[in-house]
C-alpha cells in the first residue's frame, strides 16, 4: 500500500539549519524505494530549498507554510494574499518597526537593510543568510506569506494578536538569531489544508498518510494525517498534540520513525 509522508524540514530533517543526519537520508530514500510518496512540509518558500535537502529526492512539497502544494514540478493548490492585505502587512511592518520579507513561490522580498541583518545573525550562528529580491520587484498578487523577525518578544506577541483575526498566524519559526518571529499567511493556509489537496488529487486517504514535525506550525499538518509524529526535539505542546513522539533529530529520530511505522 501507498502511502504520503510529510517531512518538516527545520528541526526533523535538516538541524540547526545546516546538519541533516545520514539515518534521514537513507530512511527517506528507502521509503521512496518501497513506493512510498515522500513530500517537505515547510514554511520556507521553494526559494530556500536547495543543495544537500533536494538532494535526497522528493515527490513534492508543501511550501510556505502551505500557501502552495505541488506534486513533481505541477503545482496542485496556490492561495495568495489580496494586493491589499499586503499593503496593510507592509504598513504594519513599518508602524510597528519590524523587520520582515514576503515569500512568493521562488523568490524573497526584503530590503538590502534586511539581508545585511540576516548576514550578521545568520553568519554569527554558522547559518547561510538568505538573498532577496528588493521591494520595489515586489508583485502584490503573487505573494503567499509574510516572514517577520525582532528582538522585541512583547512586539511580536502583539503583532501575532493584532494580526490574528485576518490572517493565520503562528509564531516562533525561526528559533536562532533574533528573539522572537512570526508567520503571516492569507486566511486558511497551513500545512494542513496543502496536505488535504495532495492527498485529494493522489486519491489517498488520511489513513494512509504520516505527518512529522517538531513546531507549532506543524499542528494543521498533525490534523490533517492519519498518524502524526512529533520529535523528541519538539516543543512540548506539539508533542502533546501527536499521536507518537520518536526520538530526537540528533538521535535518528526521524529514522527511527519510518522503522516505526513500517515505512522502510
Amino acid at each position: 500500500m501507498t502511502r504520503a509522508i510529510f517531512l518538516d524540514v527545520d528541526g526533523t530533517i535538516m538541524q540547526a539549519g545546516r546538519h541533516i543526519p545520514l539515518s534521514a537520508v537513507e530512511a527517506i530514500r528507502a521509503a521512496r524505494a518501497r513506493g512510498h510518496l515522500v513530500f517537505l512540509s515547510t514554511g520556507r518558500g521553494t526559494a530556500e530549498l536547495h543543495g544537500e535537502l533536494m538532494d535526497i529526492g522528493f515527490d513534492g512539497a508543501v511550501t510556505n507554510g502551505g500557501a502552495f502544494a505541488s506534486l513533481g514540478g505541477r503545482i496542485v493548490s496556490a492561495t495568495l494574499f489580496t494586493p491589499d492585505e499586503v499593503a496593510r502587512l507592509q504598513r504594519y511592518l513599518v508602524e510597528n518597526d519590524l523587520h520582515g520579507y514576503f515569500q512568493s513561490y521562488d523568490q524573497l522580498f526584503g530590503s538590502a537593510e534586511l539581508s545585511a541583518l540576516f548576514a550578521e545573525r545568520f553568519g554569527a550562528a554558522g547559518l547561510p543568510g538568505k538573498v532577496f529580491h528588493e521591494p520595489h520587484e515586489i508583485d502584490e498578487a503573487l505573494l503567499a506569506k509574510l516572514v517577520f523577525v525582532t528582538d522585541d518578544e512583547d512586539a511580536a506577541a502583539r503583532a501575532l494578536a493584532e494580526l490574528a483575526d485576518d490572517f493565520e498566524v503562528v509564531g516562533g519559526t525561526i528559533p536562532v538569531a533574533f528573539a522572537a518571529s512570526g508567520e503571516i499567511a492569507p486566511r486558511g493556509v497551513h500545512k494542513g489544508a496543502a496536505i488535504r489537496s495532495l492527498l485529494t488529487e493522489l486519491d489517498l486517504d488520511a489513513r494512509d498518510a504520516v505527518g512529522i514535525g517538531d513546531n507549532w506550525n506543524d499542528v494543521e499538518m498533525f490534523a490533517a494525517v492519519g498518524t502524526a509524529v512529533a520529535m523528541g526535539n519538539a516543543v512540548d505542546g506539539v508533542k502533546e498534540l501527536a499521536d507518537q513522539v520518536t526520538a530526537a533529530i540528533d538521535e535518528d529520530g526521524l529514522y527511527l520513525a519510518f522503522v516505526r511505522n513500517g515505512l522502510i
